[in-house]
């Protein structure tokens, strides 16, 4: 996935590390230089350093193609006008939002913004919950080697499918969990709905796995 989060402090640099670590496309819009330099050198992510509301910087972070965008600076009127272009001109499939005062809640909502988290309640990794279920991750990513765990959604191609159609593509099938049982992967299964399928095999195809499955 691509995502966009707009705020680099504390709340803005976890969520960009655990999505960074997961194996996404990361790009963090900040105001301030020195968080912009501490996040460039601690985190996987691009750092577009000015303001977010730059017509200009939001067209060279390719702000528009995010699948899900965070606006958790410091400021709730900067989350608010950042949720309002995001879905009103942008078209942002899902945007998270993050307010300080719960009176701002329903008007982040009107907004525009898909979920919103208060901080007064709720802590950054609930921000991360809201939209996340441990859908994919990367294991390991090696000179174009990369190891993934998939959870099989209930709307996937997958459901139904063997693991030969895996091997088919090139991949291999190191192990299906189903509930709290591991089935061997080089033997032939059927995916079910919420299988935890762990697929290894050249990055690419990996990449490309995962795509279709959330697709």
């Amino acid at each position: 996935m691509f995502i966009v989060v707009v705020g680099g402090g504390g709340v803005g640099a976890s969520i960009a590390e655990y999505f960074s670590k997961r194996g996404d496309r990361v790009v963090v819009i900040e105001k301030k230089r020195e968080l912009c330099d501490r996040l460039v050198k601690s985190i996987d992510a691009v750092v577009y350093c000015g303001d977010v509301k730059s017509t200009r910087l939001l067209r060279d972070a390719e702000v528009e193609k995010a699948d899900i965008l965070f606006a958790v600076t410091g400021s709730d009127s900067v989350n608010l006008w950042v949720a309002s272009v995001a879905k009103a001109k942008l078209g942002i499939p899902k945007v998270v939002v993050r307010v300080n005062q719960r009176e701002n809640v329903e008007k982040a909502r009107s907004a525009g913004a898909d979920v919103v988290v208060c901080l007064e309640e709720l802590a950054a990794e609930r921000l991360i919950e809201a939209v996340v279920q441990p859908d994919y991750r990367f294991l390991l990513r090696r000179e174009g080697f990369a190891v993934a765990a998939v959870r099989v959604p209930p709307d996937s191609k997958l459901v139904g499918a063997s693991t030969s159609t895996l091997r088919e593509k090139g991949l291999s099938v190191v192990a299906v969990l189903r509930g709290s049982t591991w089935l061997a992967g080089h033997e032939d299964h059927v995916f079910e709905s919420d299988d935890e399928v762990v697929v290894a095999g050249p990055e690419e195809k990996v990449s490309k796995l995962i795509e279709e499955v959330f697709e």
